[in-house]
């Protein structure tokens, strides 16, 4: 049986009603970003920029993106820690041998 709406009525039709906006989503995305930025180089700042921009690709996916952003957001982030600190030994290690070719 149909409920009967009236005017008045404002109640939304379906649950993705309440989805977050985009704009909602990459303000948080930013708000918890800004506690890792202030520490490292350009470099580790770009890693993590990116791990972000992942993070709430992925968490836009759920019905909760905001709910899920932070506890993903931290894996990513330490993962692109990892990579960057890996990048920067690499790159350490091979001046020597650009050295010699230069």
């Amino acid at each position: 049986m149909q409920q009967k709406r009236f005017r008045g009525d404002k109640r939304p039709t379906h649950a993705w009603h309440f989805r977050t906006s985009a704009l909602e989503l990459e303000q948080f995305k930013q708000c918890l970003l800004g506690e890792h930025r202030s520490a490292g180089d350009l470099h580790v700042r770009s890693w993590l920029n990116r791990a972000a921009d992942e993070a709430a690709s992925i968490a836009w996916a759920t019905p909760h993106p905001l709910l899920v952003l932070p506890v993903l957001l931290e894996e990513k982030l330490e993962d692109a820690r990892r990579k960057a600190e890996l990048q920067k030994a690499i790159y350490e290690r091979s001046q020597p041998i650009v050295a010699l070719a230069a």
